[in-house]
């Protein structure tokens, strides 16, 4: 019995963690980026910081194990720019791009996929 639910639990584990999305910001400006938070569409509460401490210019951030679905994503850019796109789909692989044009206008994020950039740490999404 307790080895078909250890088996059982695996098989869970092993088919949400094949389902899961992820979430990379690139810092493509010239300033740290400073928080990013995560949390479901419609939520009352942004929940913790998902970096563990500020992002570096021409560095990446990679959030993952995030349930797919329906997100509102907000980043903060030095001196305390906040950006927040709501509704946006995660569903495997995301990758937003933080230019320069963030920090000055950061009411119109510009978002792209880059490669290039060096990765500045993961982790598992906490909400």
């Amino acid at each position: 019995m307790y080895r078909t639910f250890i088996i059982a639990a695996m098989i869970a584990m092993s088919s949400f963690a094949a389902d899961a999305a992820e979430f990379t910001i690139i810092n493509g400006s010239h300033v740290p980026l400073e928080h990013l938070y995560i949390s479901p569409c419609g939520a009352k509460d942004w929940g913790p910081d998902q970096l563990t401490g500020s992002l570096p210019p021409s560095r990446l951030f990679t959030v993952s194990h995030i349930a797919p679905g329906c997100y509102d994503v907000e980043f903060v850019v030095a001196p305390w720019n906040v950006c927040v796109a709501a509704g946006a789909a995660l569903r495997r692989s995301e990758v937003w791009r933080v230019s320069q044009w963030t920090v000055f206008g950061s009411q119109s994020g510009d978002c792209s996929n880059v490669a290039g950039y060096v990765s500045a740490g993961r982790r598992s999404w906490t909400w």
